[in-house]
């Protein structure tokens, strides 16, 4: 588990549409709300949609930190989409990182032409493994497609991330925020999709 007392490093990291900024968001207020100085920066590819997306977002006790997380410095990558993952981690991966992966791939806008070849999912998962000092894998896409609703992937994994040991923040506080921040005809889907990723997690079940 992360130690609460020092600086972290995140990245959430996807593609456009996802809910990557959304996840940002919601995972800095539970940091604030936990009274840590918070700082959050958006990187988007060619295109917002579709495109790669990765939200740096760090607390500290300490002074504010600069929006990014610096090259080999992450300690938590909470990947959307696997490929998208492996390339955070090859920029701003080390040692002791680790991370929580979902397994459902999307294909990039070049694959998807027959231009080049999505990896496969066997090897792109060992890829990871060798990357990371602890990788949980899970099935957002079924979890979601489950629950009636496939855009809460990211809730999904937001509420696995919560459950994984890998960060010092408390689930009440995400329940919390989210209770404020999403709309009430949306509300009650998100907070289910946070709780079974927890439960996922906390019962140790599941890939990877």
């Amino acid at each position: 588990m992360t130690a609460v007392n020092k600086s972290t490093n995140l990245i959430i990291t996807g593609v456009g549409g996802q809910g990557n900024v959304l996840a940002a968001s919601l995972l800095a207020s539970v940091a604030l709300e936990a009274g840590y100085e918070v700082t959050v920066g958006d990187v988007y590819g060619l295109s917002q949609r579709g495109g790669s997306v990765a939200s740096h977002v760090r607390w500290t006790r300490g002074d504010p930190l600069p929006p990014l997380v610096p090259v080999h410095s992450l300690d938590v990558l909470l990947g959307l989409e696997p490929l998208e993952a492996l390339r955070v981690l090859t920029q701003f991966g080390n040692s002791d990182t680790v991370a929580l992966v979902n397994v459902a791939s999307i294909m990039p806008i070049g694959v998807q032409a027959g231009r080049l070849a999505y990896p496969d999912l066997s090897n792109l998962q060992e890829e990871l493994r060798k990357l990371t000092k602890a990788l949980r894998l899970v099935d957002a896409k079924a979890i979601a497609q489950e629950l009636g609703s496939p855009q809460v992937q990211n809730m999904v994994m937001l509420g696995a991330l919560f459950g994984s040991g890998f960060i010092g923040l408390r689930f009440d506080l995400l329940k919390k925020v989210t209770r404020s921040m999403i709309p009430e005809r949306h509300l009650d889907i998100n907070l289910l999709a946070c709780q079974r990723g927890q439960d996922l997690m906390e019962s140790n079940i599941g890939p990877g």
